[in-house]
């Protein structure tokens, strides 16, 4: 569209006022095209979108923490691919909570695994979150009311999508959200483990937690659950803590076998798990192993086969 400059008073203002309209400034929130197709959060104001290659996005596990005088994220990891980034701000009746949970559900229902996540204070200054990290100032908010969670979304044979989801409440009680949704151009070099205190908190507040683990056929065609070490490490370091409690390990197969191989191999990826488990130090005791087959279908998502790790009652 090409706009000729004004020549009087009236048409600069409707000049300015059709370039702020056209600049995104009162658009109603439409998420850009992703893979995910997530719902837009209703009646909220698009701040800033874009959606670009990014070679080097730095995607936080950690709050932020001063060190030498510097304030910085504990723990990253670096990736790369296509960026979609969105700024919103919600409607006045509506809280940063509100804004963060909105798409938190979303995320859980594609069985994305929650790799970090921190709320309030924990989160550290939310001004490094808006100029450091997010660079988006209008991101600057109270301390207290912010919510920060990092996500990682497992496509079988696709590279893993990874979000980051950041909500606060500014002193103008204005509330904006951050989706940042990166689909990786390949997965990295070392499987992102599930930070332990995030990993508590699942196991606290839904009782259960899919233990991060695809399945391959070797060369025999004998299907194994692939046990990565990080991951391992991370739900021993839980169990440790939490000497007291017990648990079990449900396996799943959705594949196309018949019912009762179905339900063979699915024991055989918990009693892998199990193994691996015992080795690092858990008392055999403490874990009992199942295997559901197909007869499970209700949280299989992209999975074609998974392992479920159960809090027990003690």
């Amino acid at each position: 569209m090409f706009l000729s400059a004004p020549t009087s008073r009236g048409q600069l203002c409707a000049w300015v006022i059709l370039l702020f309209l056209c600049s995104g400034g009162w658009v109603v929130a439409q998420t850009p095209e992703t893979d995910l197709g997530l719902e837009e959060y209703p009646h909220a104001r698009i701040v800033f979108r874009s959606q670009l290659e990014d070679d080097d996005y730095v995607l936080a596990l950690g709050s932020f923490k001063k060190t030498e005088g510097m304030w910085s994220v504990d723990h990253h990891q670096r990736l790369s691919g296509k960026l979609t980034r969105m700024t919103l701000e919600l409607p006045s009746t509506h809280s940063a909570e509100d804004g963060f949970h909105f798409y938190a559900r979303q995320l859980k229902k594609l069985s994305a695994r929650e790799l970090y996540r921190c709320d309030g204070r924990e989160c550290g200054p939310s001004n490094s979150w808006a100029n450091n990290h997010f660079k988006v100032i209008q991101l600057y908010g109270l301390d207290q009311h912010q919510h920060y969670a990092a996500y990682e979304i497992i496509q079988e044979k696709k590279a893993p999508y990874y979000v980051s989801l950041y909500a606060v409440l500014r002193g103008n009680k204005r509330v904006l959200v951050q989706l940042d949704i990166l689909q990786s151009d390949k997965a990295p070099a070392e499987s992102i483990a599930t930070d332990p205190d995030s990993l508590l908190r699942l196991f606290q507040t839904q009782g259960f937690y899919v233990f991060p683990g695809a399945v391959a056929d070797d060369e025999a065609g004998q299907s194994h659950l692939l046990i990565k070490p990080e991951h391992v490490k991370t739900l021993v370091k839980v169990l440790q803590r939490q000497a007291q409690w017990k648990v079990a390990l449900v396996g799943h197969d959705y594949r196309g076998n018949a019912p009762a191989n179905q339900q063979h191999d699915s024991l055989r990826y918990a009693e892998s798990l199990k193994a691996a488990l015992v080795e690092e130090g858990i008392a055999a005791s403490r874990i009992t192993t199942h295997g559901l087959g197909s007869l499970a279908p209700a949280g299989r998502g992209n999975l074609s086969a998974r392992v479920e790790v159960v809090k027990l009652s003690n």
